[in-house]
């Protein structure tokens, strides 16, 4: 144990530790009646079932970022809010890159956590990750996130395969009047926002700007500036029916480029996305609720000055200029998708929760397939909620589906929860989840230009990776002392992970994909909360201790080659096998305090750490992400005007400690830029 939680670890988590132990005696002490089971003050949550429950009886451990955090945080985009979680990394690759993920990441496009955007995933083909820095949506405009720190695919389907950051805007009708804020300084953002309600009918249309300066514009081009529009209308006909329309799109240029590489010179990005979803919901006579919703979500992006050859690129080859190694590069990706979904009460205490979902992907993406790609898939899932008795809750739930790629699995989760008393609850749980293969990994072309043409397709058929997670967690709500905390100890193991096949850069020999690693992750995740003053100032701390190992799944193609085997297995060991207990922070957390002083003073304050960490596509050779010890601070003015007019005046520093730790990169020049200190001033008024 004393490896465990080394002494020189005792002053990140002696805060967090201290509440553990202050609550003990409470523990003892607690009593309550069956009824309070139902009427503690443990926010509900709708992500991890896809039932509304408290936490306390969740199958999953849920993290919730509500208005409060956000506001506080200072952090003008969804990737920052993620640091408010334990054992989630992010990171950036430049301004316009950011990078997010539970268990660390294998490179930045993090293809194993599901993002969604009121229930509507926000990944596209055809490599099955997020483009952060263009979504269309307003951080003013997200209610709260609710992230579900496990595998998940038997609610959430394949891409679920470590958790789900499920970000839920607000209503139409809780945003009604006028709304402007400007932001100056190293971040220069606007917005405009307005609600009205017409009988049955209640909307909200936001137009939005938001820019950034980028890291370092000598060693990076990361200047980006993206225009963003979005509207929510709620149509009520009837007590029993709400018709739910959404639209948004986003418009955006991004720099790229790297100083002293020709093969990434400096250059201008552009991408455009749009979505639409309207979901229509049914409460019957039963009490039953049956919602079916569609939506549609598309990205067109163009950079016009890509590297084709990278010997051209770099004027190293004979015969060819260096303008022969370059073309421009448009990708276009749609995504269609249609679910239904019922909950019924089966007797008073038991709840169902079932469904299925249709789904078709496209991507054309001309220099990495030989042709457009389409994927039609299915998920079939359901949930069951029993009430055993009134100290105990079992929720078993499992999903079937079918990837359209010729993989069909099933994801089943079970968890038992025992509430010891009405404030003090135990989680037991058992997991699994499928990540199917992307385009990206099973299609590409072996002549394609992207990565030189040195690829061969899979010897066997990709298969879908697989986890199988264990855990056991705790939720406790001290009331008296306005402090809630929720723990999580887990053992997750990984197989068939979908991993580089390669040859080492020996000749001859290309490079492919196969299911090539095993991996083991064991953690312990903390979290407490504390409010006073009415709830209008708190304190949040979260800390995770995380170890991993990998092994072999399978053995490379070059393995045991005679000529080149020895090199092969050299380069798994070192790079594979020996760098992966790197891929995750040993030691992670964060504070944040939010103090209000009166009406019209907020003063916030958030401290986040971070061991050293080397994401997986990182090299031996190259410097992994230093240790992170960073201040952020927030200071807030409200005035209030007659007729519930009111301004704010808001100051953001970040890293005003100036810890200047290094950052995500796959070469020196970029891997070397420090995050240095930020600020920038918001003014906002609502009317």
């Amino acid at each position: 144990m004393s490896y465990f939680f080394p002494f020189k670890l005792f002053p990140r988590v002696a805060l967090v530790c201290g509440v553990w132990l202050a609550a003990l005696p409470a523990w003892a002490q607690t009593n309550g009646s069956a009824e309070d089971l139902f009427t503690q003050d443990l926010p509900l949550v709708l992500t991890a079932s896809r039932l509304s429950q408290p936490i306390s009886e969740a199958p999953s451990a849920v993290t919730v970022i509500d208005r409060q955090m956000i506001a506080a945080s200072g952090f003008r985009t969804v990737p920052e809010l993620m640091r408010l979680v334990p054992g989630m990394y992010v990171g950036f690759a430049d301004a316009n890159r950011p990078i997010v993920s539970l268990h660390g990441s294998s490179d930045e496009l993090a293809r194993r956590m599901q993002v969604l955007i009121d229930g509507r995933s926000a990944y596209l083909p055809p490599f099955g990750g997020v483009n952060w820095a263009d979504l269309p949506l307003l951080t003013e405009d997200i209610e709260r996130i609710e992230v579900v720190r496990g595998p998940s695919s038997a609610s959430h389907g394949s891409n679920s395969f470590y958790g789900v950051i499920n970000i839920i805007t607000r209503d139409a009708a809780d945003q009604l009047g006028t709304s402007v804020s400007a932001t100056g300084g190293q971040a220069q953002d606007a917005s405009v926002r307005f609600g009205r309600t017409a009988g049955n009918f209640d909307f909200r249309i936001s137009l939005g700007y938001r820019s950034d300066a980028g890291l370092d514009n000598a060693a990076l081009n990361d200047r980006n500036a993206t225009r963003v529009f979005n509207f929510r209308g709620n149509y009520h006909p009837s007590a029993t029916d709400n018709l739910d329309l959404q639209w948004g799109s986003s418009n955006g240029m991004y720099g790229l480029g790297i100083e002293g590489r020709p093969e990434d010179a400096f250059r201008n990005t552009t991408a455009a996305s749009d979505f639409q979803q309207v979901s229509w919901q049914h409460l019957w006579a039963s009490g039953d609720e049956s919602k079916l919703t569609f939506s549609r979500a598309s990205r067109r992006s163009r950079d016009p000055y890509i590297c084709i050859d990278s010997e051209a690129c770099q004027n190293k080859v004979m015969g060819k200029t260096v303008a022969e190694g370059f073309t421009s590069r448009e990708v276009f990706t749609q995504r269609h998708d249609l679910e239904l979904q019922n909950t019924t009460q089966l007797s008073p205490n038991n709840r169902l929760v079932w469904g299925g979902d249709l789904r078709s992907d496209y991507a054309n993406f001309p220099l990495l397939f030989t042709h457009p790609q389409t994927v039609n898939s299915w998920q079939i899932f359901a949930h069951d909620e029993w009430r055993l008795r009134d100290a105990a809750v079992l929720n078993v739930g499992a999903m079937v589906e079918d990837d359209g790629m010729g993989n069909r699995s099933i994801s089943p989760r079970t968890s038992l929860n025992i509430h010891l008393s009405p404030q003090h609850t135990l989680r037991f749980g058992v997991s699994t989840a499928t990540r199917s293969p992307v385009m990206s990994e099973s299609f590409i072309a072996a002549d394609n230009t992207i990565w030189g043409g040195a690829y061969v397709a899979p010897i066997s058929a990709l298969k879908p990776e697989r986890v199988i997670s264990r855990e056991v967690g705790y939720i406790g709500e001290l009331r008296d002392m306005g402090l809630s905390i929720e723990a999580r100890a887990y053992v997750e193991s990984v197989n068939s992970l979908i991993w580089w096949d390669k040859c080492a850069g020996l000749s001859p020999c290309a490079d492919g994909f196969g299911n090539l690693l095993a991996a083991e992750y064991r953690g312990l995740e903390v979290s407490a909360k504390w409010r006073w003053d009415e709830g209008r100032s708190f304190r949040v701390a979260n800390y995770a201790r995380q170890r991993v190992s990998a092994s072999l799944d399978a053995i490379p193609t070059r393995y045991f080659d005679p000529t080149i085997g020895e090199p092969v297995r050299n380069y798994y060991n070192n790079e594979y096998l020996g760098l992966f207990p790197e891929s995750v922070p040993t030691n992670s957390g964060s504070i944040l305090l939010s103090q209000a002083f009166g009406d019209s003073w907020r003063f916030s304050t958030g401290y986040y750490f971070r061991d050293t960490v080397r994401v997986m596509d990182v090299s031996s050779d190259v410097t992994p992400e230093y240790s992170m010890h960073r201040i952020d601070l927030r200071l807030a003015k409200t005035f209030k005007f007659e007729r519930s007019r009111r301004a704010e005046l808001a100051v953001v520093v970040q890293n005003v400690n100036k810890d200047d730790y290094t950052k995500y990169g796959t070469v020196n020049r970029v891997a070397e830029v420090p995050f240095t200190r930020r600020a920038w001033l918001t003014a906002a008024f609502h009317f």
